[in-house]
């Protein structure tokens, strides 16, 4: 004899009461992938479980990139390759914070403080609390304060014994996951209507929308949100939970807020701004200039910067309708094809394997693929976020999780289902993470 599922079959409690569902993100992201790509792509890159809402992420940034460090000492190093007297110096980048052993042996090239002038070259020959070193020319050095030693390489002498190395440590920033819901709600008389599996068409509605809604939070939260316990970014931040918002409730319990520190925030917060006007600062995250000013010139020197922070020449940049038409009244006598006096290409959409559209801007640095979404709409319409792939994602403490018919004591009349997750942002290397914002 054929049995149903459930013994009782729709009217079941099992089946009509316990129910409970848990959507991946990637079914409900293909529902409304091109409503949300921002989500729908963290949530395809990278979705790592953490075992804490408040949790940790470690990075490093290669000494190699960029070793040099300042001084304040004026003084002139002889042409005799003597030693010369100690120098002070300060505002080390990849070399040891402070001066130690490892500095011996280190070959610098000697430039002005705005690097367009080059002294020359020496090699450190002691290293203490200050620094002392020689020429590697027969011709003198004269030192000012705010030169730059740029490290080129570093030397040992013929049967000396190896080099002090250097202290490298990690660096430690942090998140907190958000505890993201919503629900939907109508009365017995409504639900009692049904017409699918007890379902009354009013409250599928309302599920829909709950989905698009609890979606959309997400996005908002992921791009958007801030954290009280911040994120270390810069050496900043409180990992602890007494740091964290508390609300009471309909039902006066109170209860801690979590929630999470998004994209923009993030590199607001922590991050280098350019406001259109004078040198750009290379590890500059944020590139603000007027609608109207927006050239190629300035562009490309955005790109430069941002194609330099990253491993592959191709980038989404989820932009706002109103950062896409800039661009595109840009293109020179309307022919999309040869752009900005034909020094950049914009190509036709495409449709991605996720489901949103694209199009190429070809840049002499990389292409940006421009995605359009409706999460930067009103006063994000002429933004941009150009996230590193590499380096970002979700950070998820418990999954999505679809409860229905949650509110039953008291003879309720009615049915209430609830959605919840906690998730938050994973982001590290500030540095390789970038905006665009037309103003």
């Amino acid at each position: 004899m054929a049995k149903t599922l459930f013994e009782g079959g729709v009217s079941d409690v099992l089946f009509l009461d316990q129910r409970q569902f848990y959507p991946t993100p990637q079914e409900v992201a293909e529902l409304w992938s091109d409503m949300f790509p921002f989500t729908t792509v963290m949530e395809n890159l990278q979705i790592k479980d953490v075992d804490d809402a408040l949790y940790k992420m470690f990075e490093n940034e290669s000494d190699y990139y960029k070793q040099e460090f300042t001084t304040t000492t004026a003084l002139t190093i002889a042409s005799s390759g003597a030693e010369s007297t100690a120098l002070t110096i300060s505002g080390q980048v990849g070399v040891s914070s402070t001066v130690d052993g490892s500095y011996l042996g280190y070959v610098c090239e000697i430039w002005n403080s705005t690097k367009t002038t080059k002294r020359g070259l020496v090699i450190i020959t002691t290293s203490s609390t200050t620094i002392k070193c020689k020429t590697l020319k027969a011709t003198a050095i004269t030192t000012v304060s705010g030169d730059y030693f740029i490290v080129v390489s570093r030397f040992r002498g013929e049967g000396a014994v190896a080099l002090v190395a250097p202290k490298k440590q990690l660096s430690v920033v942090w998140n907190s996951t958000a505890l993201i819901s919503d629900s939907a709600e109508v009365t017995g008389d409504n639900f009692a209507a049904a017409t699918l599996r007890g379902y009354s068409s009013d409250m599928g509605f309302q599920r829909q929308e709950m989905f698009k809604r609890y979606k959309n939070f997400t996005e908002q939260a992921l791009m958007k949100s801030v954290s009280t316990v911040g994120t270390n970014f810069g050496g900043s931040g409180t990992f602890s939970e007494a740091s964290l918002r508390t609300i009471t409730d309909a039902d006066s319990v109170s209860g801690s807020v979590r929630t999470t520190y998004g994209y923009i925030p993030i590199l607001e917060d922590y991050g280098t701004t350019y406001q259109g006007a004078g040198a750009i600062d290379e590890d500059t995250n944020i590139f603000k200039v007027a609608g109207s000013s927006v050239t190629y010139n300035n562009y490309i020197k955005y790109c430069e910067i941002i194609f330099d922070k990253r491993d592959m020449d191709e980038a989404l940049a989820f932009s706002g309708r109103g950062h896409i038409t800039t661009i595109a009244q840009k293109v020179a006598d309307g022919d999309k094809k040869f752009g900005w006096l034909g020094k950049m290409q914009l190509g036709d959409a495409e449709w991605n394997k996720l489901g949103f559209n694209m199009r190429a801007l070809e840049t002499n640095h990389g292409v940006l693929w421009l995605v359009p979404t409706k999460s930067l709409r009103n006063a994000y319409n002429n933004w941009q976020l150009i996230p590193n792939l590499d380096h970002i994602g979700i950070a998820r403490f418990r999954p999505d999780e679809y409860k229905n018919d949650v509110k039953q004591d008291d003879d309720y009349d009615g049915v209430k289902d609830t959605m919840k997750a906690s998730k938050g942002l994973y982001m590290r290397l500030l540095k390789s993470h970038h905006i665009v914002q037309f103003t």
